[in-house]
């Protein structure tokens, strides 16, 4: 899952603020990347880290809502639905599929 979300700050650049959903990190079952910058400026980003799916879930929406009220609106958003690692990362298998045709009908 990505989301990009955008502004125009009062001198004319655009402000730009990324979500993006990553793998799960060494110390956390689940992780997001929150990211931002200016025009074309120096990005930087901060990596959000939880143990459950709820706190994660309310951090993106959390993090969105913020956005928001602060003028910020959609630039673009992305989910790819079978992909995910499903409710428990745990109970999966941790060999990759080779079979790109497989991943998607899951």
């Amino acid at each position: 899952m990505i989301i990009t979300l955008y502004k125009l700050g009062r001198d004319g650049t655009t402000h730009y603020y990324t979500i993006h959903d990553r793998q799960p990190v060494l110390d956390s079952p689940y992780s997001l990347c929150a990211s931002w910058r200016i025009g074309l400026g120096k990005e930087r980003e901060r990596l959000h880290r939880f143990q459950t799916l709820l706190e994660k879930d309310k951090t993106i929406r959390g993090l969105i809502a913020k956005r928001v009220k602060d003028g910020y609106k959609i630039l673009y958003s992305f989910s790819r639905a079978g992909v995910s690692v499903g409710d428990n990362p745990s109970t999966q298998s941790s060999t990759p599929l080779s079979d790109p045709e497989a991943i998607s009908q899951q």
